[in-house]
């Protein structure tokens, strides 16, 4: 039976564990990702406006996406 697809409960409970797996695969990246930017930010005087700028909406996006996987888990 291994080319069927798991039916009810057992459909459910793999589905899960998908997400689960798949929130903590990208968790350490992310957070990888944010303390880099939150890093460089902190000499934000040295960089151009631009830049700044860019790496402003990096954390944002990065906050917003480690919100979404801390949703997917609760």
């Amino acid at each position: 039976m291994s080319g069927t697809p798991p039916a009810g409960d057992e459909a459910r409970g793999s589905a899960s564990e998908g997400l689960r797996k798949l929130r903590h695969d990208l968790s350490n990246p992310l957070a990888a990702v944010l303390a880099e930017t939150q890093l460089l930010l902190l000499n934000a005087e040295t960089l151009d406006g631009e830049t700044v700028a860019s790496l402003r909406q990096i954390e944002a996006l990065a906050r917003k996406m480690r919100q979404i996987l801390h949703e997917v888990d609760g």
